[in-house]
């Protein structure tokens, strides 16, 4: 009987300490395990945001930089003239050139983003690209026209009056400023608005432009975080640096 007893208190079960002590510690772990998955889950989503707001930014540091840059520019020099390839023009949504005129701009009312326009003549195959990513492989010469402005939250580009097609999103703000040589002496002295360069007509006179474009910042509902973020380029023009 003795032995048998011995044998009985061995093979007792767990008592409902040990098996709340085991619960609690599982709960522990699984508590743990959980908030390390939310941690990651929530810096992926970081990260991730991080990179699209890069991309937006690096694609409209891109984009402009190509059409402002070759803005004025017409293929030939030596028997073309800038008044000839890029002539008057007038009644546009986006503004009013004058013939070799290679930007115009409006300002922004009430805090509503500019608009930027910049015209360049190119040769067939150059390889000089429009606001849409596309070249001239017309066979001819020919003008392109790039207009940008904010839409819906979107920078677009609409080419040659054409349909508005957006860039990248995001966007709450587009600001540009224009780096003017007031004085014409080949130097940019000032730095006016689209309306203070129309009221003075000194946008011959224009030689760079100082873009400014505001992104929602995706990180805003963090504690010190601004609701918005700026980048701004500043960038000449063919031939009037």
């Amino acid at each position: 009987m003795r032995h048998l007893r011995r044998i009985g208190i061995h093979q007792a079960g767990l008592s409902i300490v040990e098996i709340l002590v085991a619960m609690v510690i599982a709960l522990f772990m699984l508590s743990a395990l959980i908030t390390m998955f939310l941690s990651m889950r929530s810096t992926f989503g970081d990260q991730d945001q991080l990179a699209q707001l890069q991309d937006n930014e690096r694609l409209a540091l891109t984009v402009f930089t190509n059409a402002v840059q070759s803005a004025g520019y017409f293929p030939d020099a030596l028997n073309n003239a800038a008044t000839d390839v890029l002539p008057l023009s007038t009644g546009n949504t986006y503004g009013d050139f004058a013939a070799g005129q290679a930007v115009v701009g409006t300002s922004g009312e009430n805090g509503a983003s500019d608009t930027l326009t910049a015209r360049f003549a190119t040769a067939s195959g150059d390889g000089i690209l429009n606001c849409h990513g596309q070249s001239n492989t017309s066979g001819a010469d020919a003008v392109y026209i790039n207009s940008f402005a904010v839409v819906s939250n979107a920078l677009t580009c609409a080419l040659d009056g054409g349909a508005a097609m957006p860039l990248v999103s995001g966007v709450t703000g587009f600001n540009v400023l224009y780096g003017t040589d007031t004085a014409n002496d080949g130097n940019v002295d000032q730095y006016l608005s689209a309306a203070a360069v129309t009221a003075a007509e000194y946008w011959p006179q224009v030689r760079t432009t100082k873009v400014t474009v505001t992104f929602a910042n995706p990180y805003a509902e963090h504690p010190g975080q601004p609701p918005t973020l700026s980048w701004t380029q500043t960038i000449s023009l063919m031939n009037r640096s």
